[in-house]
């Protein structure tokens, strides 16, 4: 069996920070990793910016409640399961992402946690500055061939492992910077994709 490994947001589901910026009228909420690459840099850029207007953890949780699956991701991942083994390698947090994981259908997802008091999110802990890399590591050195789909810059660690790497739903200047990663934004190419580098999958 093959797996694929999947960034989330952008790639199956809109941002939830930038629900968060649309809610509260705060536009820095809208930066996201492809307009600051290194995701610990991001994260201490918003934890600013939520210490400055007294954004609470509840505030981000109930943004990602209201948002939904992009359009025809689940119908894809439903797919993707009849020939793949499904993961979920994202820069988000255990402590917001649980509704948007439920529309999916509780694939494994492996990614971060924050350090919250009283509703507060006073730090984060990331479990790897290369966390996404790591996993497709580990899930090679068991005999698994892994495939990976992402839309940003902290996608592309994703890339230099994996068996093959695809972009999905990436701005123009990510996909023109890095030209000899194919990319998609049709769910149903991406999948013939898979199943064309695919050892076991039916075609």
């Amino acid at each position: 069996m093959e797996i694929v490994c999947f960034d989330m947001e952008g790639t199956l589901t809109p941002e939830i920070w930038e629900k968060v910026a649309e809610n509260t009228g705060i536009e820095e909420f809208k930066k996201t990793t492809r307009d600051i690459p290194s995701y610990a840099e991001l994260m201490d850029f918003r934890l600013k910016v939520m210490a400055k207007h007294g954004i609470k953890l509840s505030d981000v949780q109930n943004a990602a409640n209201q948002l939904e699956l992009l359009p025809g991701a689940k119908n894809f991942l439903n797919n993707v399961r009849k020939n793949f083994q499904i993961v979920i390698l994202s820069d988000t947090f255990h402590e917001i992402a649980h509704p948007l994981m439920e529309k999916m259908g509780f694939p494994l997802l492996l990614c971060h946690n924050l350090d919250v008091v009283n509703d507060k999110i006073i730090s984060y802990n990331l479990r790897n500055g290369q966390a996404k890399k790591q996993a497709i590591l580990g899930f090679q050195s068991m005999g698994y061939k892994c495939f990976a789909a992402g839309d940003s810059y902290n996608d592309i660690q994703m890339f230099e492992v994996a068996e093959k790497g695809f972009f999905m739903n990436a701005p123009k200047k990510i996909k023109d910077q890095y030209p000899e990663i194919e990319a998609f934004e049709d769910y149903d190419d991406l999948e013939n994709a898979l199943k064309q580098n695919s050892t076991f999958a039916k075609r």
